[in-house]
């Protein structure tokens, strides 16, 4: 699948408010913790102002530097310390939890997206958010109380520079401005790198998953684990460093450039008659003693300037990933009732369904129907077709993953709407070709139930009907084992489907990877007894001599059922590429 990545966002069009918008939803929880922790890292500010305006007076004014004056230092040295840990404390948790929150968040999104958003876009952008942007964003909190506290030190420092000497402070305030017009040049430079750096950073998750997917292919050819390694590897990993690279030379430059123009500041305020206090020596040295003790904050401040850039890019690539996934609608949102077992139904219908989706093997747009079908419980329904045919773009319409584009699916005459799809899913219990299978009976065994021998007794049942009981076994609801064949996971696969016990069930291809043994279990008898319970299922099947033992075959050719035989037994006439009564 073609992962579609967004173009970079340049200055003008960034999406400002709605990254705003994310991190404020994140932190409406918070809100208590977070208005502490900036009242504390204001306090620490002012109480390090406080702290240089003391030192400053008793160095001054030796006569004064009496008990109460030391007194007061002390305070401040401790209201700075006390107000520095709480600041520290308080963002630390709030780091870690709306790094957890935005994970939930962009989780919650995907799980609740239409399957063919999450089949389009990819999980390289996915896990790119949830590892590399949702820690930048974590770290926005790391930054934060030092831009905070070190800000209101810098604001206290100018305001008493303008308290000591209008002209002095002036002379500060245009050392910043003129320096922050260079920083600026150098952050939008810096900001379109970390763009590209995330981009780039997409296809480097794309390129890690094939290194594990792919592991057989590499092993097995030198030259192309070479190409691929050193090649289309390499230069992703190349390309965001020195994307990165390229963004934090900026920063440093700018800050090079601040740092420099307060030293020229200091140079004018101190030999400058006109401007300074060259003529009174006390003064200058207090002029000196604010403008090294701000030197230092404002340093830092501008040192975590570019954290705050990384956390804005992160939060603008998040949103524009999440703008992929069409908006949840709220019934798929909706969270079931934990006892609620699926409807029967007495005759599910599809009529004039159709669908068009890429078809990436012949490079073209492909359609399936108009199709009419209906199905009953207790039926056994066979579909067959060649590679291409539709006939698991079918199944996945049929089932609800994917949504008609015209036509109607309906449930004892009641159509299936958006608003009632993700109740319609629960119908089906199903083992697609491409199937995850989880660690554990998510959704069958309930974690809190006290009765969960029952569950395992089930299951364990089944396993050594399938003949997995020496390989696997089900404790407390979770597989002792996930390390099997392709051939026994499916089996394993079936074992879960058969616990859902719901009325519907669809097999595609499940019999391809099994022995000729398992295949004669499968067709000959856990089919027949599903049919028996009353269940309708319908299996994607190449394998013709089990077809007797269908109600009907249905054929598809190019998107369409071409025929239907009921039924059996049944045959394959190749030459006719239709099914026919034997």
């Amino acid at each position: 699948m073609t992962v579609s990545n967004a173009p970079p966002v340049n200055g003008s069009d960034r999406p400002n408010k709605p990254a705003t918008r994310l991190l404020l939803s994140l932190l409406r929880r918070s809100r208590g913790a977070l208005a502490l922790a900036l009242v504390a890292c204001i306090a620490n500010g002012v109480s390090s102002v406080l702290l240089v305006a003391t030192l400053n007076r008793a160095l001054s004014a030796p006569a004064a530097a009496d008990l109460p004056l030391a007194l007061r230092f002390a305070a401040c040295a401790l209201v700075a310390l006390i107000a520095r840990i709480v600041s520290g404390v308080l963002f630390a948790g709030l780091s870690q939890d709306t790094m957890g929150r935005m994970r939930e968040h962009v989780s919650a999104r995907v799980a609740a997206a239409e399957l063919r958003d999450v089949e389009r876009v990819g999980a390289a952008p996915v896990q790119s958010i949830l590892t590399d942007d949702a820690t930048n964003v974590s770290m926005l909190f790391f930054a934060l109380p030092n831009i905070v506290m070190h800000g209101s030190i810098v604001a206290g420092c100018l305001a008493y520079l303008a308290w000591l000497s209008w002209p002095v402070c002036v002379l500060a305030l245009s050392a910043i401005v003129i320096g922050s017009l260079g920083y600026r040049f150098g952050d939008i430079r810096a900001i379109a790198a970390l763009e590209a750096a995330g981009n780039a950073q997409d296809r480097l998750f794309d390129y890690l998953g094939s290194l594990f997917a792919g592991a057989k292919e590499l092993k097995l050819h030198r030259e192309r684990a070479r190409q691929f390694v050193g090649g289309q590897l390499g230069a992703a990993i190349t390309e965001v460093r020195d994307h990165r690279r390229r963004a934090f030379v900026a920063y440093a430059i700018g800050v090079g450039w601040i740092i420099f123009l307060f030293y020229v500041f200091l140079g004018a305020a101190t030999f400058l008659p006109s401007i300074g206090v060259h003529a009174d020596a006390q003064a200058a040295a207090g002029y000196v003693i604010v403008f090294l003790f701000m030197l230092v904050p404002l340093d830092g401040l501008l040192n975590n300037l570019p954290t705050v850039n990384a956390a804005r890019v992160s939060l603008e690539r998040i949103e524009r990933v999440l703008a992929e996934f069409e908006e949840p609608h709220h019934a798929a949102l909706a969270a079931p009732a934990s006892n609620a077992k699926p409807a029967a139904f007495d005759v599910l219908k599809l009529r004039g369904i159709t669908h068009a989706y890429f078809h990436e093997r012949d490079e073209r747009m492909f359609r399936i129907g108009p199709i009419d079908l209906s199905f009953k419980p207790g039926e056994l329904v066979f579909i067959v077709g060649g590679n291409g045919s539709g006939k698991t773009t079918l199944a996945k319409v049929l089932t609800g993953l994917y949504e008609p584009e015209g036509g109607v699916i309906e449930v004892d005459g009641t159509p299936v709407t958006r608003d009632t799809r993700a109740a319609y899913r629960e119908r089906f219990s199903t083992v697609f070709n491409d199937f995850h299978l989880f660690d554990s009976l998510l959704g069958i065994v309930d974690p809190d139930d006290s009765d969960r021998a029952a569950a395992d007794s089930r299951a364990n049942a089944l396993l050594a009907k399938l003949a997995l009981d020496h390989k696997v076994r089900v404790e407390n609801g979770t597989f002792s084992t996930r390390a099997l064949s392709t051939g026994q996971r499916k089996r394993l696969a079936l074992v879960v489907a058969y616990l859902e016990d719901r009325p519907f069930y669809l097999f595609d291809e499940w019999a391809a990877d099994q022995d000729p043994s398992f295949k004669a279990v499968f067709y000959e008898q856990l089919l027949p007894e599903l049919r028996g319970r009353g269940k309708t299922v319908v299996v994607i099947t190449h394998d013709d001599r089990y077809f007797s033992i269908a109600d009907r075959v249905l054929k598809l050719d190019n998107g369409a059922v071409v025929d239907e035989v009921h039924g059996g037994p049944y045959a394959v006439d190749e030459r006719r590429g239709s099914a026919r009564v034997a």
